[in-house]
């Protein structure tokens, strides 16, 4: 029987729960995508809201509207900022 074979079943534990789950752990933390806000200012430096949230993984950008308003996708966060900056002027990119 080759290894294509192998069923999930008859796959044998290479570690305990715990060893498991710490290798998990750091896949999802070297894995992670970047957080980031489009924060909307309201007056000259008075106020502001998170207007969009951001994912950035290593090949695109997932974008999501507050309000429900939007999820749509870019090349990357600059992207993003520079082409919802043209409605909306005083749109800041803040990396989380």
């Amino acid at each position: 029987m080759t290894d294509t074979d192998t069923t999930a079943s008859e796959w044998r534990p290479w570690a305990t729960r715990e060893e498991f789950l710490a290798e998990l752990q750091d896949m999802v933390t070297e894995n992670a995508p970047a957080v980031f806000a489009l924060c909307q200012e309201i007056g000259e430096y008075q106020d502001g809201v998170v207007a969009y949230w951001g994912i950035a993984h290593d090949d695109h950008t997932d974008l999501i509207g507050t309000g429900g308003s939007i999820h749509t996708g870019f090349r990357d966060a600059t992207t993003a900022h520079k082409r919802l900056a043209r409605a909306h002027p005083t749109l800041h990119l803040i990396w989380a």
